[in-house]
């Protein structure tokens, strides 16, 4: 029977590392696959129009961003320049026309609908978004762990 292990400096470093769980770093690393993968998925569903108007400078769908926190989550969503973000909800969501001038008490105008890009976007992500995250984390698991 054996009483001692061998390499218990090399076992109990692993155990340590393994007792961390992910840090920061691994956390933003896994999240930024994950909001790359949901940016990549949904850059083709958002409205593209190819004249610019005048002052634009960038469509709607180039102004989609990863935004990176501090405490390691990445945020998709559309730059401030120039009201994209704003835009893109009113596309999103629909709107009611209001006559000129805005100063009717009810509007003639038919309701224009949503492309609910953002929502379509979701449902059709939320597995490939997982496995993105998923495999930056065994990634990371199995680097700790030294396995190649």
């Amino acid at each position: 029977m054996v009483s001692h292990i061998s390499n218990e400096t090399s076992f109990d470093h692993l155990l340590d590392d393994l007792a961390d769980g992910f840090g920061r770093e691994e956390r933003f690393q896994a999240n930024k696959a994950g909001a790359k993968k949901f940016a990549q998925i949904m850059k083709p569903k958002v409205p593209y129009r190819f004249n610019l108007r005048k002052g634009e400078t960038a469509h709607l769908r180039d102004s989609l961003i990863n935004v990176e926190h501090a405490n390691g989550s990445v945020d998709v969503g559309f730059t401030k320049k120039s009201m994209k973000g704003y835009v893109a909800r009113i596309i999103n969501d629909g709107w009611i026309p209001k006559p000129p001038g805005g100063r009717a008490k009810q509007s003639n105008y038919d309701p224009v609908a949503g492309k609910h890009f953002w929502e379509a976007t979701q449902r059709e992500a939320k597995g490939e978004v997982g496995k993105a995250v998923a495999a930056s984390l065994k990634a990371t698991m199995d680097k700790k762990v030294h396995i190649q």
